[in-house]
């Protein structure tokens, strides 16, 4: 169990039975942290729950980069580049600790999913869009430099490269510095508490009934409103109400492999083509390296989600 040490759980738990809240956050990841943070600094009462740890689902499973939305240049969708890279400006700035640069390099190679012309001027804009300044603006690399930068990737068929910034994250700590923040504006937080089922009045939700993990007890806790913040437990919430009409999650499975970093000693974070069109990261990280990811529907337990043999073949073939 992990709890923030100025914690007193019987005292927050008192408090969220005694008091009615403006806001009642489900869900302790950092979409709900982030929600809990913007509403306690404004002045409104919040409260935030978590069934299991607090960023222990997809806030704890990620990447662990904070994208500039390049992927989406490729649609041509300016405007969310330019949204991601702008907020991705911000959290750098209010937590330059746990936001830093990476450096990218983006391998060019021979039938590969960008050439250097327009890999030139997307990353240009990319830059632009994306708010990127100094060193971490984007330079093209010939096939001596790329390889002088990675070693490892092909040279019978590389041309060159671009070579770009993005931001490395620890998404778990991101998350739980978002929290203590909203707690330091007396937001009121506790993990291992499931929403089991929604109080009504005049048929409009008032509140919800929820189970203290630790201690079995159930207790409730009143609000104005309601925000269901669960990331893909989002429509077994909905369902909990009948409120799972119309559009719903469709949830897909990323999956990524750890290895030694002598195993695959790549010398920088790399961005490349794999053989089915799709794009893969390999990245280097203190004794490690980690390279994903799949991009696969998943119906089955959103509590026990595990990686198969046919998903690591997948991703050690493409390395």
């Amino acid at each position: 169990m992990n709890n923030f040490s100025y914690f007193n759980r019987e005292n927050i738990t008192n408090n969220l039975q005694s008091n009615e809240f403006d806001l009642l956050i489900i869900g302790g990841g950092i979409t709900g942290a982030g929600i809990a943070l913007d509403a306690a600094s404004r002045g409104m009462k919040v409260a935030l729950i978590e069934k299991n740890d607090f960023a222990s689902g997809t806030s704890s499973k990620s990447t662990k980069l904070i994208h500039g939305g390049l992927r989406y240049l490729k649609q041509f969708d300016f405007w969310l580049v330019k949204e991601v890279g702008t907020e991705r400006a911000i959290v750098h700035d209010l937590a330059p600790h746990l936001v830093v640069p990476e450096k990218m390099i983006l391998p060019l190679i021979e039938g590969g999913t960008y050439g250097s012309w327009l890999t030139s001027i997307g990353l240009k804009v990319y830059d632009i869009l994306a708010s990127v300044e100094g060193e971490d603006q984007r330079k093209m690399l010939d096939k001596e430099e790329a390889l002088e930068k990675e070693p490892l990737l092909p040279e019978s068929i590389l041309n060159g490269a671009g070579y770009y910034a993005e931001y490395r994250t620890d998404d778990a700590r991101l998350t739980l510095e978002v929290l203590k923040t909203a707690v330091d504006y007396d937001a009121k937080i506790i993990n291992y508490t499931e929403a089991l089922k929604f109080i009504y009045e005049d048929n409009r939700v008032v509140g919800v009934t929820v189970k203290d993990n630790l201690s079995n007890e159930n207790f409730n806790i009143k609000a104005k409103y309601v925000v269901n913040a669960t990331g893909p437990w989002v429509d077994d919430l909905r369902q909990t109400n009948h409120s799972k009409t119309g559009k719903r999650l469709h949830l897909t499975k990323g999956v990524h492999l750890v290895v030694a970093h002598d195993k695959l000693p790549v010398k920088q974070s790399v961005y490349f083509d794999i053989p089915d069109g799709r794009m893969m990261f390999a990245i280097p990280r203190g004794r490690v390296t980690y390279f994903g990811t799949t991009d696969t529907s998943y119906q089955t337990d959103k509590n026990s989600v595990e990686t198969n043999l046919v998903e690591a073949t997948y991703l050690i073939s493409a390395v």
